[in-house]
């Protein structure tokens, strides 16, 4: 019965949210080339769009070197694993670029410049049922965009 009522408190907390801030959310700006910094992943826990607090440096250092670098696009991919319904997986992938979008504004980083899309179990392994063999793929990566 509790897991149930945490699974409702999560999709409703899910179905309500709502695009936060000034961000963008559809499609990544394209550019950059092989002189962008490295993409940041982002680890989440399994059915879950609240930033570790042990993730949140790792946001905090890609805000300072796309300032640094003078990073003018970043776009944030939630993801998730193959576990669960997709339609479920999408809102949840979202949730969590979301998520990611709101510590880097806090962190300083402009909202306006910031595109979210949400690609749940793109890049999943093949490891189906497996909930540890799934952990990298409950994710968000910061890509530089421009």
């Amino acid at each position: 019965m509790k897991k149930t009522i945490g699974t409702l408190v999560v999709a409703g907390a899910l179905f309500a949210a709502t695009q936060s801030f000034a961000q963008t959310v559809g499609t990544c700006p394209r550019g950059g080339g092989a002189n962008q910094p490295q993409p940041v992943r982002v680890l989440f826990a399994l059915n879950s769009s609240v930033v570790p607090p042990g993730e949140k440096p790792g946001i905090a250092q890609a805000v300072k070197i796309a300032k640094d670098r003078q990073v003018s696009a970043i776009c944030l991919i939630g993801h998730t694993d193959k576990l669960g319904d997709k339609a479920y997986n999408q809102k949840l992938a979202r949730a969590r670029a979301q998520a990611v979008a709101a510590e880097m504004i806090r962190d300083g980083y402009p909202a306006k410049d910031i595109t979210i899309v949400a690609d749940p179990e793109a890049f999943g392994n093949m490891s189906f049922g497996n909930d540890n063999a799934s952990e990298i793929d409950r994710k968000v990566t910061i890509f530089y965009a421009r």
